[in-house]
């Protein structure tokens, strides 16, 4: 890695903290309609269910007391999501997405 990106990589990309606002953030952009400034390719979209997914499996991974309050949050994001979504019961979509690495896949 060039010295000068290394400088810059401060916390883990994949962190709880921001696993939480990759998925926050993707719920923002739905809610604003996708009216969002530059690209939002598949591929971005993806990674952010594919982050969802793994909130998932490191919330269980916690403390009891840590897990309850986190566990909260994303349920309140999840919901968030529910609302602006439809479930692709006819798997339309599917060719677009790589599968998932976890179990939860929301809509899919």
């Amino acid at each position: 890695m060039a010295p000068e990106v290394r400088e810059e990589i401060t916390e883990p990309v994949y962190s709880l903290k921001n696993r939480f606002s990759f998925w926050e953030r993707l719920i923002r952009r739905m809610e604003a309609g996708w009216q969002v400034e530059g690209q939002y390719p598949i591929s971005a979209y993806s990674n952010d269910l594919d982050s969802r997914d793994q909130l998932q499996v490191s919330l269980s991974e916690l403390p009891d007391t840590a897990r309850a309050a986190l566990a909260g949050l994303l349920r309140a994001l999840d919901e968030r999501f529910t609302h602006r979504t439809e479930p692709d019961g006819t798997g339309e979509l599917r060719p677009w997405l790589r599968p998932s690495s976890g179990t939860t896949r929301h809509g899919f």
